[in-house]
């Protein structure tokens, strides 16, 4: 009588749970039982009858919740054994000790689920934009006739970022800008044009040792080359780098 008024009690979601340990996990929370330290009697009790419910609206139960009401039977016998001698209580093992683990375990992954799902929630919010089209007359790789290719200009400046000793933040601090891109550009565009001679690609950054610096004025070099204003030539593989002013009157 007791084991169907308990079963009268008993109200489920039965699309909510995805396995006998997500059962399990909510009649512990729903009963306020502490779970390493689980009354076998009362959740065997309302786990069968969870089953029993199950069979009443003609659902089929799958193999992995009747093998989950054997083990909590089995585990039931066990706790309703006479005590063990007192001389060997100091070898005695929890019957319930595996299913605490696994338990534990699942929490863990539903908390980690519950998480990621918040997270997913939380980027819907955000829209990205779009890779934007490269224009059909962009020159890629060759920048001018005559001039050196983008991949070469890359090779210099991985060998330059080898060689120099830049200076590095010990800790990541969020800094407001210190070097202006449209500022650099008028530097160098007036420092390349005014020299009297070609100027070697590696002495535009002989005097900087902040990385960021020196990712700036390169950014802003390859602006220039882009548009035409600097000519940037190799007259050996893998030699030095030569940049020369795009501009008529220079020279």
């Amino acid at each position: 009588m007791a084991n169907e008024s308990e079963q009268t009690k008993l109200t489920f979601k039965l699309a909510s749970f995805e396995g006998p340990l997500d059962l399990l996990l909510h009649l512990i929370k729903q009963n306020e039982m502490d779970i390493y330290d689980i009354p076998m009697v009362t959740i065997t009790s309302q786990y069968l009858a969870y089953l029993h419910q199950m069979q009443t609206l003609e659902l089929d139960i799958a193999g992995e919740y009747l093998v989950m009401a054997a083990t909590l039977l089995n585990i039931k016998s066990k706790m309703l054994l006479p005590n063990q001698p007192v001389e060997v209580e100091a070898d005695y093992e929890d019957p319930r000790e595996d299913l605490v683990q696994q338990l534990v375990l699942h929490q863990t992954f539903q908390l980690a689920a519950e998480k990621l799902k918040d997270f997913a929630t939380e980027r819907q919010k955000s829209v990205g934009r779009e890779q934007a089209q490269v224009p059909p007359d962009a020159k890629l790789g060759q920048l001018k006739a005559g001039a050196t290719t983008v991949a070469n200009l890359q090779q210099a400046f991985a060998r330059l970022l080898a060689k120099k000793q830049l200076v590095k933040p010990v800790k990541r601090q969020v800094y407001q800008e210190r070097y202006n891109l449209k500022d650099t550009l008028v530097v160098l565009k007036q420092k390349i044009r005014q020299a009297k001679a070609p100027i070697y690609f590696d002495s535009l950054f002989a005097d900087q040792t902040d990385l960021e610096q020196v990712v700036t004025t390169f950014l802003a070099l390859l602006e220039l080359v882009k548009q035409g204003t600097v000519i940037a030539k190799q007259e050996v593989t893998l030699g030095p780098i030569l940049m020369i002013s795009g501009e008529k009157d220079a020279f």
